[in-house]
């Protein structure tokens, strides 16, 4: 085994061990154009709006693109990508992967969308997140012990998400609790990204692990499910992935070059910003609805991928710059994922489309060793 493949090998295991229908209703009080409001961080005025975690310095400003590697399902949507070129002049490209395993140093400036245990094991193989950001720091709360490096940006869980309009024409209740989906209604209808190659379906055997405990093989037995090979892929196979946008899709690792047809699976895992991606005609409702009980609470983290011991000046102001009051309304606004202070995203998609768990501390980061008998369990189905 070369050198390279072995450092892709440990990386992999590293990440498993660190940890696997109508619409949903939109809130009486939501108003019928949901994006008329700006959005103000900490119930501000819009004169305020550049206030965000507090902190962070200025983002520096300079040329030159920052190359950006998006795990776990991560959405950098273009409106958000202008917004930062906008005010520091710094171009963006971007790559999508499964796992922090997967993710090359050349060419890498920043990996978006870590979970806990992602950036654990970023920190753990000198990837990314051991170097910190010059006057920058976590918000309060969601610092990851053995990756410093590693910065809250926003919050994206891990659910089930049922496709409530199959849901309906199939006259079945959106299920209500992660063992209901071994029932004999739901056997064989989810569909789950591999948990052993991919963050996101190792967020879900978490997830299941902590409510099953030691039934969970059996417990997969019984889900049937059908698992695919990366997230986009599986995705792909919602019985509403018609209906999901085609920016959406460009963010996922193994998803199909353009909008797929409909798939045959009405329960997908997946982040629960799949919601805001698969708004109705009307814009007022989706497609698709998390289901809270199967939620695992995730803080979305960056973290900078130094090249001679530093980091680039552009990773430095993108990793700056996502703590800001801009770039927090920008992501809930489209979607992508809920802002740290949740008072920002009010009215906005991430508030009412991309509803999960409701927990806002990271539940991916665990007892390394339990995280890794829960794959194997599942794997051993």
């Amino acid at each position: 085994m070369t050198n390279a493949r072995a450092t892709r090998v440990v990386l992999l295991a590293v990440s498993a061990l660190a940890l696997a229908a109508c619409t949903p209703a939109v809130s009486a009080n939501a108003p019928a154009d949901p994006f008329v409001d700006p959005i103000v961080p900490q119930g501000g005025s819009a004169q305020s709006a550049d206030q965000g975690t507090g902190s962070a310095s200025a983002p520096r400003k300079g040329s030159g693109a920052v190359g950006v590697a998006l795990v776990g399902g991560a959405q950098l949507p273009e409106q958000v990508v202008s917004a930062f070129t906008k005010d520091t002049g710094f171009t963006v490209g971007t790559a999508a992967y499964d796992a922090v395993g997967d993710v090359p140093a050349q060419g890498t400036d920043v990996v978006l969308g870590l979970d806990g245990a992602d950036a654990l094991a970023a920190a753990g193989a000198s990837l990314a997140g051991h170097v910190a950001v010059p006057q920058v720091r976590t918000a309060a709360g969601t610092e990851v012990a053995g990756a410093e490096g590693a910065v809250a940006y926003g919050r994206d869980d891990v659910c089930v998400v049922a496709d409530r309009a199959w849901m309906s024409a199939n006259m079945l209740a959106v299920p209500s609790s992660i063992q209901e989906l071994a029932s004999a209604s739901y056997a064989g209808l989810l569909a789950v990204p591999d948990p052993a190659s991919t963050s996101v379906g190792r967020a879900f055997v978490q997830a299941a692990s902590s409510q099953v405990g030691q039934g969970l093989g059996a417990f997969a037995t019984s889900l049937s499910p059908r698992v695919g090979a990366s997230t986009g892929e599986t995705l792909a196979q919602w019985s509403a992935a018609d209906r999901v946008t085609a920016s959406y899709w460009s963010s996922l690792a193994g998803a199909p070059a353009s909008t797929p047809s409909a798939g045959l699976y009405p329960l997908v895992v997946a982040p629960a910003s799949l919601a805001s991606a698969a708004l109705t005609n009307t814009g007022a409702e989706s497609y698709g609805a998390p289901v809270a009980p199967t939620c695992i609470a995730r803080t979305l983290y960056a973290a900078g991928v130094p090249s001679g011991g530093a980091l680039s000046d552009g990773a430095a102001s993108l990793i700056a710059w996502l703590q800001g009051g801009t770039a927090q309304r920008a992501l809930a606004e489209a979607g992508a994922a809920a802002p740290l202070d949740s008072g920002a995203g009010e009215g906005t998609r991430a508030s009412w489309a991309s509803q999960g768990s409701g927990r806002e501390t990271d539940e991916t980061t665990a007892d390394p060793q339990s995280v890794a008998a829960a794959v194997s369990a599942w794997g051993a189905r």
